[in-house]
């Protein structure tokens, strides 16, 4: 529920709520993430949104005071809002950011919960800041966060963006707050060669303008990208590491983990970190129907690739992912049919099964809202590729041969396969279809592991 300012004041909680304010307030997912949080912790509790223009933040936060159990807080609101605590803890005074408020009582107490969530996603990468030389992209809100655990962790900071004036103010409070931090200021044509970690704080990279990034290429020793941005969940500063000697991470987990710490300060309650993985890819999997929707203009999501490679496993999982519909067009098709495809082959002949297998496809296209898995040969005609793409997005499962043999000696009911060299026809008509899926496909995906497939597949959408 986003409530404008009007609307709060007339709006009377039925249950213990809390709410994020921000202007303008857009979309956001801390509802939908806050939701998933109250329902893993058992607790029966709201939270709603709230557009709070600038000058009327005070009174918003007396009537929240008077509503709410607890605030997080956004842009521009992280700092005006201090004046207004009656306390604040030592990380949020030294940033000069308060992203969530307790209402104990009487008094009002801030808090930043940003950078626990910061720390913990390096924490889960298992990556160590002591001695380190990082690179910070920006000098803004989120930028502040980043570079203050940085220099209590022990890190070599660098300090770089378009405004050198800001980075050094950004520069100077750090070192006013940690004592003896190690904090430079570089302009980006001279940031130094020898940088192990890089922080993107900056929204550069952003959807809709994601072909963007804050910097062209990363020095040679970057061993971790660790971007704030979510949407999209590879950014293009990530998609400029060395994917088998740097590491990244987005800002996911960061959001899900700064939310999990606002619920612990306001309600006590504490979650597992199963609870909270399963969170995260549940969010991955709703940014993935957002961005179905809002960057590829699609309502399905299309899965191709030779027989063995896993579409019928991956579809079902992500349409649990998602909450979209599974449907697998073989099954629909033998349904409909009243006989197994192999009894098909048998008694019609193929190009009887691919008429029909053309006409279903150009069914199950129309509908809206499925994981769409396509028979092994479906994209071997151009009218059913037109028919899935003007509704879907065709993700392509380049699944390693090694393991495509693997699944299909499990299977005895491929018709083409019913050779005397089963391997050898299997290796052929592989070989024949492999750039056809890539030529007709949005994107491909390959891993030996279904559990890396199902997390590439989500991110590349």
């Amino acid at each position: 529920m986003l409530l404008t300012m009007e609307e709060f004041r007339a709006f009377e909680p039925q249950k213990p709520t809390y709410a994020l304010i921000g202007w303008p307030l857009g979309h956001t997912m801390s509802p939908e993430l806050h939701a998933q949080l109250f329902e893993v912790s058992g607790q029966d509790a709201d939270y709603i949104g709230i557009s709070v223009p600038p000058e009327e933040l005070e009174e918003a936060f007396e009537l929240a005071k008077r509503k709410l159990r607890g605030i997080n807080c956004t842009i521009p609101h992280k700092k005006a809002v201090i004046p207004l605590l009656d306390e604040i803890d030592t990380a949020a005074r030294d940033l000069h950011s308060v992203n969530t408020v307790a209402f104990r009582g009487s008094k009002a107490v801030g808090y930043n919960t940003d950078i626990l969530g910061f720390a913990e996603s390096l924490t889960r990468d298992g990556v160590s800041l002591r001695g380190k030389k990082v690179l910070l992209l920006g000098y803004g809100g989120a930028a502040s966060v980043m570079a203050y655990h940085c220099v209590t962790q022990g890190a070599y900071l660098t300090i770089t963006g378009r405004n050198l004036e800001k980075a050094a103010a950004l520069q100077k409070q750090l070192c006013e707050a940690v004592p003896g931090a190690h904090v430079a200021v570089y302009s980006r044509r001279h940031i130094p060669r020898d940088i192990q970690i890089v922080l993107n704080s900056t929204p550069v990279g952003m959807y809709p303008r994601e072909s963007t990034a804050p910097l062209h290429y990363l020095p040679h020793k970057t061993e971790y990208v660790f971007d704030a941005i979510y949407n999209p969940p590879v950014t293009s500063t990530m998609k400029l590491a060395n994917p088998k000697k740097t590491r990244t991470r987005d800002g996911l987990f960061m959001l899900v983990m700064q939310a999990a710490h606002a619920q612990t300060i306001w309600s006590g309650v504490r979650f597992e970190p199963q609870a909270c993985e399963t969170i995260l890819r549940r969010t991955y999997g709703k940014m993935a129907v957002k961005r179905l929707h809002e960057k590829h203009g699609k309502r399905n999501i299309v899965l191709c690739g030779f027989m063995g490679s896993g579409k019928t496993t991956i579809g079902r999982k992500l349409a649990r992912l998602t909450g979209l519909d599974f449907v697998d067009a073989d099954q629909y098709l033998e349904a409909q049919e009243g006989k197994k495809i192999s009894d098909i082959f048998a008694d019609e002949g193929e190009a009887y099964f691919r008429d029909r297998e053309t006409a279903y496809i150009q069914e199950l296209s129309r509908r809206e809202g499925v994981v769409l898995s396509l028979g092994g040969g479906a994209v071997l005609r151009p009218e059913n590729v037109k028919a899935v793409r003007e509704t879907g997005l065709l993700i392509h499962l380049d699944t390693p041969f090694y393991r495509i043999l693997k699944n299909l000696s499990y299977s005895n009911t491929r018709p083409l396969l019913d050779k005397p060299d089963k391997q050898a026809e299997t290796r052929r008509l592989y070989n024949a279809r492999k750039a056809i899926y890539h030529r007709v496909s949005d994107v491909s995906v390959r891993s030996p592991k279904i559990s890396e497939v199902l997390e590439k597949v989500v991110k590349s959408i």
